[in-house]
């Protein structure tokens, strides 16, 4: 596969950044533009970055056996929000990447071949992304991520809420309806039965009570979710799993909500 790192200046955040493009080598294109195949947005962690997918899974051999081409930009410490230190990571994923990608590279594929995926603090970015905007998208993957907020408010008085008040006041000041919440835009809108929603979380996971959240929430909402609980814990290894399985399931058009 071609592995494309573009090293740019964003005009959402204000200051050079990182992506990274995983497409097919010139010898297996096989006529297709990148347009034509299907793509995944994979949204990184907490203590990671864009090439975090690349060295800690096999994410790029599973694209190679696929052709599938997958996405990863860089956000740091975001928690994929808007108005970090005037940086604004959510616009950044939402609107400048896509952008950029179709005039830089013609990479626009329709929303039935368009998928986000999103591990840990990346399953709160890809949540909201495919619940704002639903009609981009066909399906949204979402690994050990941080999909109820309000559990998060136990955390409140700690140094948690020193380093992200940005999502904490949001939360504190409305867990019920606050945007930023994954869960409540499961309850604010109707079921989009076109949007495929998966969710993948280990049982023995800090955050395995997230998952179930979300997944009993949509349940109640009317949503279609897949929910793929297995042994395992916050850790590359599950996830490398899951990737494989999810890669495959976009490349044969499978339904992730089965």
């Amino acid at each position: 596969m071609a592995v494309i790192s573009i090293d740019f200046y964003s005009r959402e955040l204000k200051m050079s950044t990182l992506l990274s493009v995983i497409a097919p080598d010139a010898v297996r294109m096989e006529g297709k533009s990148l347009s034509q195949r299907p793509c995944l947005y994979l949204l990184h962690g907490l203590s990671d970055d864009a090439t975090a997918p690349l060295r800690l899974s096999r994410v790029e051999l599973y694209a190679q056996e696929t052709g599938v081409v997958i996405v990863t930009p860089s956000v740091g410490r975001s928690m994929y929000c808007d108005q970090v230190l005037g940086q604004n990571y959510f616009r950044f994923v939402a609107e400048e990447v896509p952008e950029y990608l179709r005039l830089l590279m013609g990479l626009d594929p329709a929303p039935q071949q368009s998928y986000v995926a999103g591990i840990s603090m990346g399953g709160l970015g890809a949540a909201r992304l495919a619940l704002n905007y639903p009609e981009r998208f066909r399906g949204a993957a979402l690994l050990s991520g941080l999909l109820d907020l309000s559990l998060l408010l136990p955390r409140a008085a700690g140094p948690e809420h020193e380093e992200f008040p940005f999502l904490y006041d949001a939360v504190i000041a409305d867990p019920q309806q606050s945007p930023l919440n994954p869960v409540n835009l499961l309850r604010q809108q109707k079921p989009i039965p076109q949007l495929e929603l998966a969710v993948y979380c280990g049982r023995q996971d800090d955050l395995f009570p997230m998952s179930q959240s979300f997944v009993a929430a949509a349940d109640t909402a009317g949503w279609s979710v897949g929910a793929h609980f297995t042994e395992g814990r916050h850790e590359w290894r599950l996830w490398d799993g899951y990737l494989d399985e999810l890669v495959r399931r976009i490349a044969a058009g499978q339904s992730l909500n089965a």
